[in-house]
């Protein structure tokens, strides 16, 4: 993988020439790419599930800055499955909104604690049962039956 130029210490994935066999963060996971498809898809593998599509601009190197952001935000996100009543959270929205937290982490200012004070805070509100937290509804949309009600 060779470096361009970084960003406040971390690295956007557009500064990052991939290539299958690098190791990289991705959706609070360690990957390896797999394989890189010339339409810009990719296909990652954390050793277990593997996930193709446009997730490139996801990616970030695996550095042990990136390793630590990443884990501390996993942990926080992990930490909502110890709340009573998880079951009917919308952990889809929820796992991209801490995904993107990372991100912004990664990108932003090492010295910068606020999407780190963000994830905390989440799970603070979810358990009180905010049904919206930072722009995320906390619980799953009601499934609606045959005869639509």
């Amino acid at each position: 993988m060779s470096r361009q130029d970084t960003v406040g210490g971390g690295m956007a994935s557009t500064q990052t020439e991939w290539k299958a066999g690098d190791w990289a963060v991705f959706d609070l996971k360690i990957v390896q790419i797999k394989e890189i498809c010339e339409n810009g898809c990719c296909e990652v593998s954390d050793g277990m599930f593997a996930t193709s599509g446009h997730l490139l601009d996801r990616l970030r190197p695996l550095t042990l800055r990136n390793k630590a952001v990443t884990e501390y935000f996993d942990y926080w996100y992990e930490e909502l499955r110890k709340i009573n009543g998880n079951a009917g959270f919308n952990y889809p929205d929820i796992s991209r909104h801490f995904s993107q937290l990372a991100l912004n982490a990664i990108d932003g200012d090492p010295k910068d604690a606020s999407n780190h004070d963000l994830a905390t805070a989440f799970v603070r509100e979810a358990s009180r049962y905010t049904p919206f937290i930072q722009g995320v509804g906390l619980f799953r949309a009601a499934l609606k039956t045959a005869g639509g009600e």
